[in-house]
Parts: C-alpha cells; structure tokens; sequence
C-alpha cells in the first residue's frame, strides 16, 4: 500500500507549476535538451568536423550546460523563498 503525501511537499509542488516557475523550468529543459543535442551531434559527426567546428560546438553546449545551472538555480531559490515567507 502506498503512503498519500499530505503537507510541505504538496505546497512545493503547487509552487513550481506556478506560471512564472513552469516557464523556468521549461527554459531549463530546453537549454539541457540543446546541450545534449549538441553533444550528440559532436559524437556522432566527430571525423566530419574541423577542428574550429567542434570547437564551436563545444562551447556552444558549454554555455547551455551554464545556462541550464544558473536557470535551475533561479528555479530552486524563487520557490525555496516563496515556501519560507509562507512560514
């Protein structure tokens, strides 16, 4: 039998699919979603590519890999700060 989660856990979820916190998140997706495209590509194609190609590629994915860090981060701390002035 399975345990029904009732308290914190069901606030922070209602706080992350608040609008502003989904768009985040789905921003975050992205960037991670183009990061592992990019990483792909570079693996699949790596004899095809010039040296300056792969170079661009990888630090293409590099930003987005930041991106998604500092999205996340942002995600983290704006429902982290709602949940904690709720108190």
């Amino acid at each position: 039998m399975g345990m029904i989660e009732i308290g914190p856990r069901d606030e922070i979820n209602k706080l992350y699919n608040k609008p502003a916190n989904r768009k985040i998140k789905y921003c975050a997706v992205v960037a991670i979603s183009i990061t592992l495209a990019l990483m792909l590509a570079m693996l699949i194609c790596m004899e095809q590519l010039t040296y300056r190609n792969l170079l661009l590629m990888k630090g293409l994915a590099g930003l987005f890999a930041i991106i998604f860090v500092v999205l996340y981060g942002v995600l983290v701390y704006r429902v982290n700060r709602e949940y904690i002035n709720k108190k």
